[in-house]
């Protein structure tokens, strides 16, 4: 029986993403954009979690036999709208998460990347972000994984290994 995880990057640019895995141990991946719409405010236009998209997407995602989401915190210097934002989409996926019926753990990014095998030493977060990405390519040759795609796709990785999966 096919076991599905799913891991999430909860911010406005960020992604989820399946992992299913068959018993024979053959693993597909798919990552999804977060699904954002455009609000026109005073001098452009913002972004916004167009929730009903993202609801309707996580039901059809569905069985689920875990789910990791990073955990989000408000960083030194950031600006109040980007923090908002940050906690917005926290609650709203443990929201969505819950009203799904789809078991998560909130793991912090330390936590997650140890786990799939990533080092902790990456000089800024841009170079971090690159491993990631490289971790993520080289686990899944044949599948084209965005930049912005490959956090979610290793926190579905990580969520698999917590069940014993390799």
């Amino acid at each position: 029986m096919m076991q599905r995880f799913l891991g999430v990057d909860p911010g406005l640019a960020g992604a989820f993403a399946t992992l299913d895995v068959e018993d024979d141990g053959t693993q597909a991946v798919t990552a999804y954009p977060v699904p954002v719409g455009w609000l026109e405010v005073h001098r452009g236009r913002r972004r916004f979690y167009d929730v009903p998209v993202l609801w309707q997407q996580l039901q059809a995602v569905r069985p689920v036999a875990l789910a990791y989401v990073e955990q989000q915190g408000a960083r030194p210097g950031q600006g109040v709208t980007s923090t908002f934002s940050i906690g917005q989409g926290f609650g709203m996926w443990h929201a969505l998460l819950v009203a799904a019926a789809i078991p998560f753990v909130v793991t912090p990014p330390q936590r997650w990347r140890a786990r799939v095998g990533l080092s902790q030493k990456a000089a800024s977060p841009q170079s971090r972000k690159k491993a990631v990405a490289l971790a993520a390519c080289r686990r899944f040759p044949g599948v084209a994984i965005k930049l912005d795609h490959a956090d979610a796709v290793m926190l579905a990785v990580a969520a698999a290994f917590e069940h014993g999966i390799r």
